[in-house]
Parts: C-alpha cells; sequence; structure tokens
C-alpha cells in the first residue's frame, strides 16, 4: 500500500473551493488531463454521504483507469472521505478544507492506493502519478476559480 498526502494553500474562500469541488459538471474544466470523466451514478444524503461517482482518468504509459468512489463522513464546507475497491484497486481518500481567511484557505489531501496482484508491481509508479496528476488537479481548481471570479 502506498500512501502521500500534501498541503496546498488556495487564494480562495473555502466556500467557493467547496462549491466547486462539488460540482461535478464542472470538473471536465479544471480536473484536465487527469480526470477524463465524472459522472454521479448515486446521489447522497442531504450533507452528500453515499453519493457514488464514477470517475475515468488516465495512468502511466497511455493507460487508461475509472474507479467508482463512495463519499462518506461528509461535513459540508470542511470535507469528506472517498473509497473505491474494485477489482485491481483499493483506495481512501481524504479532503480537508481549512479557512485561513476570507479569501485563503488551505486544502489538505492524503490518499492510500494498494494494486492488487497482478497489477501490484506497478503499485510505486502508480502512486507516484496519479499523487502528481491529483496535486496538479487542485492547482488547476484554484486557477479555474482566479478565472472565474463570479462563480
Amino acid at each position: 500500500m502506498k500512501e502521500y498526502q500534501y498541503s496546498i494553500d488556495i487564494p480562495h474562500s473555502a466556500q467557493r473551493v467547496w462549491a466547486l469541488m462539488n460540482d461535478y459538471d464542472k470538473w471536465p474544466e479544471f480536473a484536465k488531463p487527469m480526470v477524463t470523466g465524472i459522472n454521479v451514478v448515486k446521489a447522497g444524503d442531504e450533507k452528500g454521504n453515499g453519493l457514488v461517482r464514477q470517475v475515468k482518468y488516465k495512468l502511466p504509459i497511455g493507460l487508461s483507469g475509472s474507479s467508482r468512489e463512495t463519499i462518506y463522513d461528509v461535513e459540508p464546507g470542511v470535507g469528506y472521505t472517498y473509497s473505491d475497491t474494485n477489482a485491481t484497486v483499493g483506495t481512501v481518500g481524504k479532503l480537508r478544507l481549512q479557512e485561513l481567511g476570507p479569501n485563503s484557505t488551505r486544502l489538505h489531501f492524503e490518499e492510500r492506493i494498494q494494486l492488487k496482484w497482478p497489477f501490484s508491481w506497478l503499485e510505486s509508479r502508480v502512486q507516484k502519478f496519479i499523487a502528481q496528476y491529483n496535486r496538479k488537479t487542485m492547482l488547476n481548481m484554484s486557477k479555474w476559480l482566479t478565472e472565474h471570479p463570479d462563480y
């Protein structure tokens, strides 16, 4: 199992960051090149617990993958946990927002990835790739919010 985590400061309010993170129709605009598609398969409760999303993404050496992520432990405006367990990969991630000021938020992200046999020998390489592109996605989200001040 491989784990990684990071925190980045974003010059936007936690409210705006939270709204965009939960606007799945906008993901293709800021989550590229990693995420190639996302669909909500099942709506969650009033907080978002139980939401299931199908995420399609690119992987190293021209491969692609998908995950069916279930969202839980939702604290609206603050964060959530997601997990995916399928035939080839097990993933658990946590995302938290820490409001630093009216237009300043620290985004905390952590993820554990475990590839299953026969893909486990690729785990280190895949984890590094995913970590790099997940961080880039979060930076792109900040850039998107800067470019769309009325959002």
